[in-house]
């Protein structure tokens, strides 16, 4: 009995101390959350509390905020960056914008799925890149893993909205990723035993249960460490504003787009197999000029439509329609010129897009398809990312189907 004493005590001491703590971690942030200006959090392209919390996130979305989610193309490159028109003040709301280089669609899902299911109308946009498509097997483990979050993570598997099915789907693809687990090997291990439907799965489930909420607890704690040290060091309210007075003129914004993507080209015609291409000057001569033999069909090889990317696409679609969550989805164009000389011309451009639409349509979801604009001058600011007259385009489109 004494023996017994000696565990269960200290048991429920950590318990009760973490309960408290984890209180007290919840009034600090959302304090820190009400006084701090959140303009440069929420500009961070490199954000671990956005891209990898969930607490700030939870926050702000009860708040009103369109969360944006795409992959490189949300670097901060042009003016015309959504956090510029949609976090400055003149607008109802503002976007918490997720995404760099690599993040693609199933860690995307993930960060829907951790949210809070109490926040309605929960304002999703996803842009949809091409270029996750091209590789056969999608996203590559490294990748995942570097943009990989365990908070995220636990809240989506214990999220009661999401069915059995999904979460079948959304582990094993998990478990394929994290093969090589390094610092993630108790979700890892988790994956597997969440996998195990036999006898032995089960009593080892059992036997895990509280270590895993032990972890659980721990990686929230962390995040909400995480946002309580990020706010700390932000300005407060009054002594600092990013707020631009007025509303947004569209027109005026698309004049001046043009304006700059005429000085970022430059008059220099630069060009790839002998067709001009009306990109960022600094973009050609870092990535492209001189390499005509290296790029001339490199891509030929390419099957945009048979690649891995549509089963995470397939999780993505079915944990927002699990969640009562219609998402915007935007198909992103690439530069025709571009893809035309290294080999995936616009006709697989065109199926691979129809696919999409195709795979889209069943859900209802709202869909702003771009790819008609892949011979529209300026659009793009390379031979992906968009531009400063797209992201106009894009960002006045979603001003008119969140704000008005």
């Amino acid at each position: 009995m004494k023996k017994f004493k000696y565990i269960i005590i200290p048991i429920l001491l950590c318990g009760v101390f973490v309960f408290g703590f984890n209180k007290f971690m919840d009034k600090k942030d959302v304090e820190l959350l009400q006084k701090k200006d959140l303009f440069m959090m929420l500009h961070d392209t490199k954000s671990l509390v956005k891209d990898k919390g969930v607490f700030a996130n939870n926050y702000l979305m009860r708040n009103g905020y369109m969360m944006v989610m795409g992959s490189s193309e949300l670097s901060h490159s042009t003016k015309q960056h959504p956090d510029y028109y949609f976090n400055t003040g003149r607008t109802k709301n503002g976007v918490i914008t997720i995404g760099r280089a690599y993040t693609q669609t199933l860690q995307d899902a993930t960060i829907v799925g951790s949210l809070d299911n109490n926040i309605k109308d929960k304002k999703i946009v996803l842009l949809l890149s091409m270029q996750w498509f091209m590789d056969r097997d999608g996203v590559t483990p490294h990748h995942f893993q570097t943009r990989f979050s365990p908070v995220q993570f636990y809240r989506f598997m214990k999220n009661p909205e999401i069915s059995n099915e999904v979460k079948d789907k959304y582990i094993k693809r998990v478990s394929e990723l994290l093969n090589k687990p390094g610092e993630f090997k108790p979700e890892a291990f988790y994956a597997k035993l969440y996998m195990d439907k036999s006898i032995k799965g089960k009593i080892l489930r059992t036997i895990f249960k509280p270590y895993y909420f032990f972890r659980e607890s721990m990686v929230s704690l962390k995040d909400k460490g995480i946002t309580m040290k990020k706010l700390e060091r932000m300005y407060d309210k009054d002594e600092v504003s990013y707020r631009i007075r007025g509303n947004i003129d569209w027109e005026k914004e698309m004049s001046e787009a043009k304006k700059e993507a005429e000085t970022r080209v430059g008059n220099k015609v630069e060009t790839l197999g002998g067709k001009r291409l009306y990109i960022d000057k600094g973009y050609y001569k870092e990535y492209i000029h001189g390499k005509d033999k290296k790029f001339k069909n490199v891509y030929d090889k390419v099957n945009l439509n048979k690649g891995r990317e549509f089963e995470d696409l397939d999780i993505f679609l079915d944990t927002c329609k699990d969640l009562g969550i219609k998402p915007t989805i935007v198909l992103l164009p690439g530069m025709n010129e571009f893809y035309n000389y290294t080999g995936i011309n616009q006709k697989e451009r065109k199926d691979f897009f129809e696919k999409v639409n195709n795979v889209i349509k069943p859900y209802d979801f709202r869909v702003i398809d771009l790819s008609k604009n892949e011979n529209r001058r300026y659009y793009l600011r390379d031979v992906m990312h968009l531009g400063t007259v797209g992201w106009v385009d894009l960002c006045n489109q979603l001003y008119n189907i969140y704000e008005r």
